[in-house]
């Protein structure tokens, strides 16, 4: 049995192979890692990454390209961190501790350690958020503790408000420097000295939100929000930093940020990732105008795997991936995550803002084990013929979330989060939309999709 000890040592050999960035070598770093860290959910992903080779996939010139550019302190915490820790140590350990447990654990959570905000962007998911409350740094430390001991647990997302507004954010990722974060944030406080902090970390990725181009990210964020993004990307870039884009995809803005101009240029600026956001009525002063029509949603799913076939970029749809990750994520169910709000309350998701309990004065493994959490993992998937395009308690499957947070008198985090499930113009068009979406995709599900994802329950254990 090869030991932990040994598995790092050969990390240093897989990093020294990174410094030549040959086919041969990007080859043998594989074949070294399936021998050294060898169990069968490994073994199935390098098997895809060969076949990737053999095929010119562009996820193989987005891996290139990736550790190019990147400085080498980044390049070795994302390897090491992110792909060694997270993924290989990190699911092994997840396994050993699900045995003992006798149930399965969520791969990743999001964590919202402050509220406040420097901008105000219309129908924001987190505008109702309270702007003096937030997370003190031993809480946030005792959570991250916890989740590598008891979960194992390596990578967090960090989200907010806005991230870079909360004064502990780089003394947390200096301390848990064995960890890899993701950061969602508006890019506007990235100037050059915080890029080359980044740098020094290592250990983190941003990802910026914007909403297309300039005229669509000014009319949302505020005048002069996108030559600051474009500044932000280029200030990562010359530092070597990963980073991506976020969209919050809307009726106004879908197509566009599904063209081929918008992520050829996001390609350009040095994005090595995106991720699609729906626009999804929470937050402050919910408008269900906004929300991008089933047809829409339906287009930006297609639209997406052409950009997996064809683009160097990693694209990540946050609704339309249900069929890759086995459904909902929420509830921190085996593989999916949760969200801790930056006044501690536990949430199944960053959209489903509701929760029973306060990680304050509770112990990590306790709080995601709760019955409302559980409710979530019994009662997927939430639709009869399981069509994992229609993954979601809150847009596709309304009446699930309703009954959920009825049998558990689950508390709104926020003033305005009860409106999804109480007012009554959202409630009946969230009923309409996912009517409609499911006329859509159930069709395509029986006839295209359902075979191919038949061991979707794969996708939720460990």
């Amino acid at each position: 049995m090869i030991t932990e000890t040994i598995k790092r040592k050969a990390l240093k050999s897989i990093l020294d192979l990174l410094t030549n960035l040959s086919d041969e070598n990007l080859i043998n770093i594989i074949d070294m890692g399936e021998k050294i860290f060898a169990d069968e959910s490994t073994k199935r992903y390098t098997q895809e990454i060969k076949k990737a080779f053999q095929e010119k996939h562009p996820s193989i010139e987005l891996t290139k390209n990736t550790l190019k550019r990147l400085s080498k302190n980044c390049r070795d915490k994302l390897i090491e961190n992110f792909f060694i820790n997270a993924g290989i140590l990190g699911m092994q350990k997840q396994r050993e501790l699900s045995k003992k447990y006798g149930f399965g654990l969520p791969w990743f959570f999001v964590i919202s350690p402050t509220a406040r905000c420097n901008l105000n962007c219309i129908g924001c998911y987190a505008g109702e958020y309270v702007k003096d409350e937030g997370l003190s740094f031993e809480e946030v430390d005792r959570i991250l503790n916890e989740a590598k001991n008891d979960l194992g647990i390596y990578f967090v997302t960090i989200s907010g408000g806005e991230p870079f507004v909360w004064r502990h954010l780089f003394e947390i990722l200096e301390k848990h420097n064995d960890m890899y974060f993701l950061i969602y944030t508006n890019g506007t406080l990235i100037n050059k000295e915080v890029a080359k902090r980044l740098s020094n970390v290592g250990n983190c990725a941003p990802g910026i939100s914007l909403e297309g181009f300039e005229k669509e990210t000014d009319a949302r964020r505020g005048s002069g929000i996108f030559e600051k993004v474009m500044t932000a990307m280029d200030n990562l870039r010359e530092e070597g930093v990963l980073f991506g884009f976020s969209v919050t995809v809307t009726r106004q803005n879908s197509e566009l940020i599904m063209s081929d101009e918008f992520i050829d240029f996001m390609i350009s600026k040095g994005c090595a990732f995106g991720w699609y956001f729906q626009y999804v009525p929470i937050g402050r002063n919910p408008d269900v105008s906004l929300m991008s029509t089933p047809e829409q949603r339906n287009a930006l799913r297609l639209k997406v795997e052409e950009f997996r076939a064809k683009k160097p970029i990693f694209i990540g749809d946050f609704w339309n991936d249900g069929p890759h990750v086995g459904g909902c994520i929420a509830g921190a169910r085996p593989g999916g995550y949760f969200h801790i709000n930056s006044n501690g309350d536990v949430e199944p998701c960053v959209f489903l803002q509701f929760a029973v309990d306060n990680i304050k004065g509770k112990k990590l493994i306790d709080v995601i084990r709760s019955p409302f959490f559980m409710a979530f993992q019994e009662k997927q998937p939430y639709c009869d013929n399981k069509n994992l395009l229609t993954p979601c308690a809150l847009i596709d499957n309304p009446k699930v979330l309703r009954d959920i947070v009825e049998e558990f008198n689950a508390k709104p985090s926020y003033n305005g989060s009860y409106d999804v499930i109480s007012k009554k113009e959202i409630c009946e068009f969230l009923d309409n939309y996912s009517q409609e979406f499911k006329e859509i995709t159930d069709k395509i599900w029986e006839n295209e999709l359902s075979l191919k994802y038949k061991h979707w329950k794969d996708k939720i254990s460990n």
